[in-house]
């Protein structure tokens, strides 16, 4: 009977309707007990970890090369140590795509609430306030789509789908990626290439769409934020880490840009004293956070988790993995 170790909790499956075979040995751990994950690895086939999750570091993996599969259960797998899991013989594998048009879809709304001041409009209707708050938007002046620029740093497949919802509704796209499109590939899709600096200083809204890496982690910090239009916006739905949070938490109180949306944070949870948690009134007023739920749909996370469950059976059954991403 094969040992599957879950860092996803077993509500997760119940809440999508997703069932363990019988025929597998499915033990539950919680992302917070190291010791008790330790223990649970030991003689383990499958090591299966949410995406981000930052504790399948080398000594886990060292103790444990009996290990035939570290799965995440979305695309991201930046928490592992993916040259000790090579080393090790031990693949690694993502499900990439699954939720694309989610973390889209969430993308573009966020945008279209920071254009309109959704959230302190929200607020102050509630509070009593319509006619003044409505006074104050006709007088701030609000964003559209038609009307914007939007910046996309990584062009991967949520980073099109954004591409593609944005030309929709009208706003012209720019976007920064490691490899350039080809003309051909560019023109279907209606967008223009820009270096880095070239899409910050020009983007109405940056948004980020980029893997975390040792060469993006730390991407955009105050040069990089200086270089943004003051009434531009961040919006950040891709990895904490990209982004230096103590400086966007400066660029927020100074005014220096507009506002930003992030659905990501780092660390995650993010503990009480995080910067983006103890801004000033007027600076949370440019803020949208949100707690990293923007591919979790029931449907994206039925679709990711089935497409993990899929790649453990392989696995189980000695097939070779798909998706694996450390050259195994």
């Amino acid at each position: 009977m094969p040992k599957i170790v879950s860092v996803v909790p077993k509500w997760r499956f119940d809440a999508v309707g997703v069932t363990v075979p019988e025929t597998w040995e499915m033990v539950f751990v919680g992302a917070e007990d190291d010791a008790a994950l330790q223990k649970a690895c030991e003689g383990a086939d499958v090591l299966l970890a949410p995406s981000g999750f930052q504790k399948v570091n080398a000594d886990l993996l060292r103790r444990n090369p009996q290990l035939k599969l570290v799965q995440a259960s979305g695309a991201g797998f930046d928490g592992v140590d993916l040259a000790a899991a090579r080393e090790l013989g031990i693949p690694v594998a993502n499900v990439p795509g699954a939720n694309a048009h989610d973390v889209a879809e969430y993308t573009i709304g966020l945008m279209i609430a920071m254009q309109r001041d959704m959230i302190v409009a929200d607020r102050e209707t509630k509070n009593g306030h319509f006619s003044k708050v409505r006074k104050q938007m006709f007088l701030r002046g609000l964003g559209d789509m038609p009307g914007s620029t939007i910046g996309l740093v990584g062009l991967g497949a949520i980073g099109r789908r954004v591409a593609e919802i944005a030309r929709f509704l009208g706003a012209k796209v720019v976007y920064y990626n490691r490899t350039r499109l080809a003309p051909a590939q560019e023109n279907d899709l209606g967008i223009e290439y820009r270096s880095l600096p070239e899409l910050l200083a020009q983007s109405d809204i940056v948004s980020l769409h980029i893997p975390l890496t040792s060469e993006t982690r730390g991407l955009i910090g105050k040069k990089e934020m200086l270089l943004m239009k003051s009434s531009s916006t961040l919006i950040n739905t891709a990895r904490g880490d990209i982004v230096d949070q103590t400086a966007l938490a400066e660029m927020l109180e100074s005014g220096r840009i507009a506002g930003a949306a992030v659905d990501v944070f780092y660390p995650e949870p993010p503990p009480a004293d995080h910067p983006l948690l103890n801004l000033s009134s007027a600076a949370r007023d440019r803020l949208i956070v949100t707690p990293h739920m923007g591919g979790v749909t029931a449907n994206s996370f039925r679709r990711m988790l089935n497409g993990a469950m899929e790649n453990i059976r392989r696995v189980c059954d000695d097939e070779a993995p798909q998706n694996v991403v450390n050259g195994l």
